[in-house]
C-alpha cells in the first residue's frame, strides 16, 4: 500500500513537471507569431524549443512504458507544433545532381572579423577561410563581419559589392560573384526609437545569370552581443554563487530581450520588401535567431528555407555556444528556384560555420 502511494506521488510530481513543460512548449510555438516588441517571454521560450521538445518526447516515452493515459498531454503538445521539427532535424533529404552550368551555388559565411582578435590561436585563419571558399568554388559568396586587413584578403572572383571603409580594421558585409553584377544597393534596417547603435544594412545585388536577372540579399541582423565568457559560464552554472549567477543571468536576459526586439523591427521592414520583389530572390546571411522565432517566421513567410528543402540531419551553424545553433540561413523564392543541395562545412575558422546551397531556376 505504501509503495503504491509512493508511486502515485512520484507519478503526480512527474505529471506536474510534464504539464509545465507541455505548456512551455506550446508557448514556444507562439514565438513565431508574437512580436517580441509586444511580449518578449515567448521569444525566450522559442529559444528553448529544442530542449522543451526533447523533454516532452521523454515524458511521452515514460507514460507509454507505464501504459498511462497521461501520454495524451505530451503527445498533444508535440503534435501541435509538429510542423516545426523539420526546420531543426530532417531525415531522407539529400543532394541532387544538376548539369554543369545549370546550377547556382551560393555560400554564406560569418567570418568573425577574420580572427583579428586572435580568439583562435591560428595566425593562418584568413588564408584558410580564403582557401575554403575558393575550394568550394561557389558562384556567389556572402560574407558578414568581414574586416579589412593591412594585407587585404581578396577572394578570386571578378565581381564584388561591399560597404566597408578603406582603413584597415573597417568591418562590414561583402558580396562576391562570378557572374556580372548589373545593379547594387543597400537598405538601412530600422531600429527602435532611442537606440544609440548604428543601424544594420541589408546589401543587395542583381546578378545576370544564364539570361536571367536574379536578386541576392546579404543580411546580418542585430546580434545578441554576448561575450565569449558568457557562453563558457552557461556551461558552469552549477558552480556559480547565487548572487553572481543572478547578476549574469539578468545581463544575459537583458541582452537577449533587446536583440529580440531590434530584430523584430528589422524583419518587419524586410517582410514588405521581400513580398513585393518580383525577380527571382535569394536572401541569406546571419539572422542571429533560431527557426522557432519571430525573426525566422517573418522571413520564411514568403521564402523557402534551403535546409527544409534539401538538408538532412542536424545543421547547427553557430559553434560558440553550449550546443550548435542554426542561425545562418539561405532562403529563396520557391516559385522561382528549385534547391538541390544544402550543407554546412564543419571547419572551425570562425564562430559560425559556412552554409552552402545550390539552385536551379524553375
Amino acid at each position: 500500500m505504501a509503495a503504491k502511494r509512493k508511486r502515485n506521488l512520484f507519478d503526480g510530481l512527474l505529471y506536474f513537471l510534464n504539464t509545465l513543460s507541455a505548456l512551455a512548449l506550446m508557448g514556444a510555438y507562439l514565438a513565431n507569431f508574437i512580436n517580441p516588441s509586444w511580449i518578449s517571454w515567448f521569444a525566450f521560450l522559442g529559444l528553448a524549443y529544442p530542449y522543451l521538445l526533447i523533454a516532452n518526447i521523454v515524458f511521452a516515452i515514460w507514460w507509454t512504458l507505464r501504459l498511462k493515459v497521461k501520454i495524451v498531454l505530451p503527445v498533444f503538445a508535440i503534435a501541435l507544433g509538429f510542423w516545426l521539427i523539420p526546420y531543426y532535424y530532417k531525415l531522407g533529404s539529400g543532394a541532387n545532381v544538376v548539369a554543369s552550368g545549370e546550377s547556382l551555388k551560393l555560400l554564406t559565411y560569418n567570418v568573425h572579423n577574420l580572427n583579428i582578435s586572435n580568439w583562435l590561436e591560428d595566425p593562418e585563419v584568413p588564408q584558410k577561410i580564403k582557401a575554403l571558399i575558393e575550394g568550394e568554388n561557389p558562384d556567389v559568396v556572402l560574407l558578414q563581419e568581414f574586416v579589412r586587413l593591412r594585407e587585404e584578403l581578396k577572394i578570386d572572383m571578378p565581381y564584388q559589392y561591399h560597404l566597408i571603409g578603406e582603413k584597415a580594421g573597417s568591418t562590414g558585409q561583402l558580396i562576391y560573384s562570378k557572374h556580372p553584377i548589373v545593379d547594387q544597393g543597400y537598405y538601412t534596417l530600422p531600429q527602435p526609437e532611442g537606440s544609440v547603435n548604428k543601424s544594420s544594412k541589408a546589401l543587395w545585388v542583381d546578378i545576370q545569370w544564364n539570361d536571367h536577372r536574379i536578386r541576392v540579399m546579404n543580411l546580418h541582423l542585430y546580434s545578441v552581443g554576448l561575450r565569449k565568457e558568457y557562453y563558457e559560464d552557461l556551461e558552469q552554472l552549477s558552480s556559480k554563487k547565487q548572487e553572481q549567477l543572478q547578476e549574469e543571468l539578468y545581463e544575459i536576459g537583458g541582452s537577449l530581450k533587446r536583440a529580440f526586439e531590434r530584430r523584430a523591427y528589422q524583419v518587419d521592414f524586410l517582410d514588405s520588401l521581400i513580398a513585393s520583389e518580383e525577380k527571382p530572390l535569394i536572401v541569406a546571411g546571419d539572422f542571429n535567431d533560431g527557426p522557432c522565432s519571430y525573426t525566422f517566421h517573418q522571413l520564411n513567410k514568403n521564402l523557402e528555407d534551403s535546409y527544409y528543402a534539401a538538408g538532412q540531419g542536424w545543421m547547427g551553424t553557430f559553434n560558440n555556444s553550449p550546443h550548435p545553433l542554426r542561425i545562418d540561413y539561405i532562403l529563396f523564392k520557391e516559385e522561382r528556384f528549385h534547391c538541390h543541395q544544402h550543407k554546412i562545412i564543419r571547419e572551425k575558422l570562425s564562430d559560425h560555420y559556412p552554409v552552402i546551397a545550390e539552385f536551379s531556376l524553375r
